[in-house]
């Protein structure tokens, strides 16, 4: 699992983790989903535009938390909207933790608003295009190969 690094960590005033522009994670977004046939998306109860979106593409999930949970298959229709879509008039991420499978198994992971990215894709062509993301935007320091 590899990790990715950013050069700096920023908040807005609510302490939501936020970027200068988000091109980069609707890259690795459109990317991840070439494998990913489902997602799961977390939000809080007050993130309107999140919920709007997991309420449209998805069903709710029960939740242990005070996280409002969804689950759903992975569209065409779908990824444009997530892509298009993801940032809030607030200029963070409008999804606290996005997460994509293949069946079971979890392939992509981001978490608090952007600033917590999960890889699973270890191969040539996924290095290469990470390694291609992090020239192009400045941003990425790198990535780090977690151990699970």
């Amino acid at each position: 699992m590899l990790t990715l690094e950013f050069e700096e960590h920023r908040t807005n005033d609510a302490g939501k983790e936020m970027f200068e522009e988000y091109d980069w994670w609707k890259q690795l977004v459109a990317k991840a989903a070439e494998k990913a046939d489902s997602f799961q998306l977390r939000c809080w109860e007050d993130e309107s535009e999140g919920i709007a979106f997991g309420e449209k593409f998805g069903a709710r999930q029960e939740s242990t938390t005070k996280e409002v949970v969804f689950a759903g298959k992975v569209t065409p229709e779908m990824l444009s909207s997530l892509t298009e879509h993801c940032v809030g008039s607030d200029g963070c991420l409008n999804y606290f933790t996005l997460a994509l499978y293949a069946g079971n198994q979890l392939v992509f992971e981001s978490a608090h608003y952007g600033y917590e990215i999960y890889w699973l894709h270890t191969g040539f062509a996924e290095m290469g295009f990470l390694m291609s993301l992090a020239k192009n935007h400045p941003l990425i320091k790198g990535f780090h190969n977690q151990k699970d």
